[in-house]
């Protein structure tokens, strides 16, 4: 459950030489924002997305759709955004992972339900991940890296390149690295949030919010199968633990949402 860095690159670099797309702003003490509009943002979400579509082979096996629309209908109703345009596809990967766009687009990897074998485990994973569109982290993300995007385009000239012609791909190669290093805290504090409120969204659609922690605890199972996490300051999310224990934490504001909601939510358990 991750924003995948490449993906966030390909949307900055189609931004880097897009200038009709950023909107400048000045605030009271004379500084100029620029940033690319909203309707951009959401567009290059949507496109990238439907690129992935064609890069990638889609899965139509009702195991996994079915479950799929039917948790992704009740969070829908339970969040109630009737302007937002979500798709959720299911992609044939083994890696137990989904990511989100800008627009509400949500891929989802047949590998994920090997640790989420009934709806609340689902809807846990489909939670954070709908969070991460309704918070507009991807847009936070990209807001960023685009700020780097365009210091590194004025160093490479303050260092007189002549290659004016890849200035842009320098620029967003350097932004990436910068990206790296200045963003992971920033990454796993958006991650810490989308845990919160994905439970909060579970929870007011009917299921079980401790499934979350579940969930959590079946990816650290995973993880250590498949050896371990690196070092939590070298990643972009928080480790398995961190999360499971934050969760743990936020339990009682989420199981208030969970009684308010009676259970409507179906875990739909495998036997």
């Amino acid at each position: 459950m991750r924003f995948q860095p490449p993906i966030l690159l390909s949307l900055v670099i189609s931004l880097s030489f897009s200038s009709c797309v950023f909107r400048p702003s000045i605030d009271d003490q004379g500084k100029v924002t620029v940033r690319p509009t909203h309707k951009m943002i959401l567009s290059l979400g949507t496109r990238e997305f439907n690129k992935i579509k064609k890069s990638r082979q889609i899965s139509h096996d009702p195991r996994y759709t079915d479950p799929v629309n039917r948790v992704a209908k009740r969070l829908q109703k339970a969040i109630d955004i009737p302007e937002a345009e979500w798709e959720f596809v299911v992609f044939k990967d083994n890696s137990p992972n989904a990511f989100a766009l800008p627009g509400g687009k949500v891929g989802i990897n047949t590998g994920l339900f090997r640790l989420a074998d009934n709806d609340a485990l689902l809807a846990a994973a489909l939670g954070h991940e709908i969070s991460h569109a309704t918070g507009n982290h991807a847009k936070q993300r990209t807001y960023r890296m685009i700020g780097l995007v365009l210091a590194s385009a004025i160093l490479w000239q303050s260092l007189d390149h002549q290659d004016v012609d890849h200035a842009g791909y320098h620029a967003a190669a350097l932004a990436l690295a910068g990206y790296l290093i200045d963003s992971l805290p920033f990454s796993r504090k958006l991650e810490y949030e989308s845990d919160r409120i994905g439970a909060v969204y579970m929870a007011r659609a009917g299921y079980d919010p401790r499934q979350a922690i579940k969930l959590w605890r079946n990816m650290e199972h995973y993880h250590a199968l498949h050896g371990g996490q690196k070092n939590e300051l070298l990643l972009t999310h928080p480790s398995d633990q961190s999360r499971i224990r934050a969760l743990e934490n936020f339990m009682p504001v989420a199981m208030k949402f969970y009684a308010e909601s009676q259970g409507k939510g179906k875990q739909h358990l495998k036997h």
